[in-house]
């Protein structure tokens, strides 16, 4: 897998000072106005930890010794494994590593160019993808299957993921019975439940609703699985104008302001659960009204990961996407803004990998093209070494004014190390390129996308765990038929 430790390229936006002030700020929201919990469970948690709770208005106040007891209890790297364990890896702000993004209800189809509803089949095809790639290291649930009743939506998503990937699979769950039917399936491919907390081969994405809200739902299954060791993503999504202020700096605050009240509530329910520092903020076009990422993205983005380091928190921040419907040089651009200052600035993990349209629909195209732009700007972020032996000066004595290094034993010995080497995108001469069908990157990567889907097999779970899933499937289907989803 592409895996890159921290290089010498980091960029750092803000100064400490500025840091201090948003974390001060946020400090004051979270104990005026607060948050808005509906979840009783997470209410009574809080109360009882400290807080100040107005039940009738479902408000907590958390005051800022909460917050660093909870920071102080909260761990400070999390395992991420997989089924197959040589993908596991550690959130350590070490490394950056990426996912793909989740949960659009359209996909273009590589066959066809058609803009349809996600199925199932489509599902399981993308994570096929997605398994193939280098650069993914986290399956988390990128298409919504629209054929599939909406009450059985997410743990097939999970079995679908499971099943089709040998690496760790990041999703979300509504509700305490969902998040505990998600954990038992996965404790079932790992060897039980204890195993699991060892070994946690799945997260949780939970994310907040701006401003300063958390559904009942949601926040029930968060608390589910901080009880369960399951790593939770808490990805907050404020939309600069809308459901955040206009400036940047105060969409910082109401980020910052969801993730650090929803980490006071998981180490108050368990005492270092894993928790990530989580953020997809995006901004409306007030001209259209859309939700779009634009370079504001890029700064929100940047601070974010500022912020987790500041609290000492991994984190998964956003990354690629684009307002553009197809693969195009819009879609090429905006994504590579964004996800230049994101990798630079060195996030635990960065999503957003395939989609369009502002993450409403997956592009298998764009996938393979976003893979291919992240390895660049990972060579970017790598830099280069200078010192005796890179600076070569034996080596240009030898070859001498006029002549040529190609034969020589240093190029031989470095020419991979310094130059990266492009898989999908064109460098031959204009008539080799004429003469092989004159192809653009969307023909190159879609025929790509073919040969992938043909050729990769990844392991599929044992008959055995399938039929015991499968069977947990049935089970959570009749429960919700006779209305037990609390």
């Amino acid at each position: 897998m592409v895996v890159k430790k921290m290089s010498r390229s980091k960029f750092s936006l803000l100064p400490k000072d500025e840091i201090d002030d948003i974390h001060n700020a946020t400090l004051e929201v979270l104990e005026n106005p607060g948050l808005e919990i509906h979840s009783e469970r997470a209410l009574n948690i809080l109360e009882k930890a400290g807080a100040k709770i107005d039940y009738e208005k479902k408000l907590a106040s958390i005051p800022e010794y909460l917050v660093k007891e909870a920071l102080k209890r909260a761990p400070k790297r999390v395992k991420y494994c997989a089924r197959n364990p040589k993908y596991d890896f550690w959130l350590d702000k070490t490394s950056t590593h990426f996912t793909t993004d989740g949960q659009a209800i359209f996909i273009r189809d590589f066959e066809t160019g058609e803009r349809r509803p996600s199925t199932n089949d489509d599902l399981a095809r993308w994570t096929i993808l997605a398994d193939y790639l280098s650069t993914v290291h986290v399956i988390w649930v990128s298409l919504t299957p629209t054929d599939v009743p909406e009450p059985m939506q997410r743990l097939t998503e999970f079995f679908t993921c499971l099943d089709n990937s040998e690496k760790h699979v990041e999703h979300g769950a509504l509700g305490s019975k969902q998040a505990q039917y998600a954990m038992e399936m996965a404790a079932t491919i790992v060897g039980g439940k204890e195993e699991l907390r060892k070994r946690p081969i799945i997260s949780a994405i939970q994310c907040p609703i701006a401003p300063l809200k958390y559904e009942k739902e949601s926040m029930d299954a968060a608390i589910e699985f901080a009880k369960g060791g399951i790593p939770v993503v808490i990805l907050s999504m404020p939309l600069t104008g809308l459901s955040g202020p206009a400036t940047i700096a105060g969409s910082l605050v109401i980020n910052n302001a969801e993730v650090l009240g929803n980490v006071v509530i998981s180490q108050f329910t368990n005492p270092g659960a894993p928790v990530i520092y989580g953020g997809c903020p995006g901004c409306i076009d007030f001209k259209t009204g859309s939700y779009v990422k634009g370079p504001e993205t890029a700064l929100l983005n940047a601070a974010l990961t500022q912020l987790a380091r500041y609290y000492d928190l991994p984190c998964e921040i956003s990354g690629g996407s684009s307002s553009s419907k197809v693969p195009d040089a819009q879609a090429a651009y905006e994504r590579t803004m964004i996800l230049t200052i994101t990798i630079l600035s060195r996030p635990d993990i960065l999503c957003g990998l395939g989609a369009l349209e502002s993450a409403k629909t997956m592009c298998p195209e764009m996938l393979l093209i976003d893979s291919e732009i992240i390895e660049a700007i990972l060579r970017i972020a790598d830099g280069f070494e200078v010192n005796d032996y890179t600076l070569a000066v034996d080596i240009i004595r030898k070859v001498g004014p006029g002549g040529h290094f190609l034969a020589e034993k240093h190029t031989v010995d470095n020419i991979l190390k310094e130059h990266w080497i492009p898989k999908i995108s064109d460098r031959q001469p204009y008539d080799a390129w004429e003469k092989a069908g004159a192809k653009d990157i969307i023909k190159v990567a879609r025929e790509k996308v073919k040969e992938i889907l043909a050729t990769h097999k990844p392991e599929p779970l044992p008959e055995d765990v399938r039929k015991e899933i499968l069977d947990l499937l049935k089970k959570y289907q009749n429960e919700v038929l006779k209305g037990k989803n609390n």
